[in-house]
């Protein structure tokens, strides 16, 4: 009997989902899973690759921290276009704002009585230097939390919930949570951001240099990706609970690759019981394997 006509309907569908791509990613989603799973954390992720379907793990609600900064810093340039409010624009930053007990670079370089910064200003100590004391004063020109989720929703992107100030978050444990994506979408929003179209070109250009010129996270995603390649990336970081967790080691933003594609990343890492050097390790990790992964497929 000859069994060959049997087989080739079975070669045919192999073929054909080879050639709409489905394995494609298939080496690289298993790099991320290994990585993933030597964490004693869970570790969402999610790549907008240059074409093609995303690539996601762990797709949930998860706590953003600082990276709430990149949704923050983007509904406050809208609010300064619309209004026609100059980014020279000071707003005061009084004695009232310069809470001691958080990071914040911004209130180490005023005097006690505090004082004004100009717009501009405050975006670089909030993106680029993730100062806490620049995102609240920020996240009140932007009209509060809800007023910065709107703005989101008002893009089409869901998956994203901001509720809570940075102040609260030090004042309330639980309120770390509160501030919470989908990695999916934050890859969503940093894509839609590329795109452009959303701020005037010369707000769309500080947006970019605030990212591009982060201070934080030399060793999360930029770690997996060669110096001399554009990385756009906000950074996140929790306290650890008294029992030793870290609720969440994060990084997500954008590569531009050499050939002049691009994507986007976000890698979570949540709940970890792993040390600071395993957790900035895994999503450098991730980091690598997508930079490598989408820079052989094109050779």
């Amino acid at each position: 009997m000859n069994r060959f006509p049997l087989r080739l309907p079975l070669l045919l569908a192999a073929a054909l989902l080879t050639a709409c791509g489905a394995p494609r990613t298939a080496p690289l989603e298993e790099r991320i899973e290994a990585v993933a799973a030597a964490l004693d954390a869970r570790v969402g992720v999610a790549i907008l690759p240059p074409e093609g379907e995303p690539i996601v793990r762990e797709d949930s609600l998860l706590p953003m921290l600082s990276v709430v900064k990149f949704p923050l810093a983007l509904a406050v340039l809208d609010r300064a276009a619309r209004c026609g409010i100059p980014l020279s624009q000071p707003l005061d930053v009084g004695a009232e704002w310069l809470d001691a007990d958080t990071y914040s670079p911004l209130r180490d370089s005023l005097p006690a009585e505090g004082g004004e910064v100009s717009l501009a200003g405050l975006l670089r100590y909030s993106t680029s230097l993730s100062d806490n004391i620049a995102c609240d004063r920020l996240m009140a020109f932007a009209g509060g939390p809800a007023a910065v989720e709107a703005y989101v929703r008002g893009l089409g992107i869901d998956g994203i919930r901001i509720a809570a100030t940075e102040r609260m978050m030090h004042r309330d444990s639980a309120a770390v949570r509160a501030n919470a994506a989908r990695p999916s979408a934050l890859c969503e929003l940093f894509g839609r951001f590329l795109r452009g179209g959303l701020l005037p070109a010369e707000h769309e250009a500080l947006l970019r240099r605030l990212l591009e010129g982060a201070a934080t996270g030399a060793d999360k995603l930029r770690a997996g990706i060669p110096p001399q390649v554009t990385l756009g990336h906000k950074t996140g970081s929790s306290d650890r609970t008294p029992e030793g967790i870290r609720t969440a080691e994060n990084d997500a933003g954008y590569v531009l690759l050499p050939d002049g594609r691009r994507y986007c990343i976000a890698v979570l890492v949540i709940d970890s019981r792993e040390d600071d050097a395993a957790n900035k390790a895994a999503i450098a990790r991730i980091s690598e394997a997508a930079y490598e992964f989408f820079t052989r497929e094109k050779r």
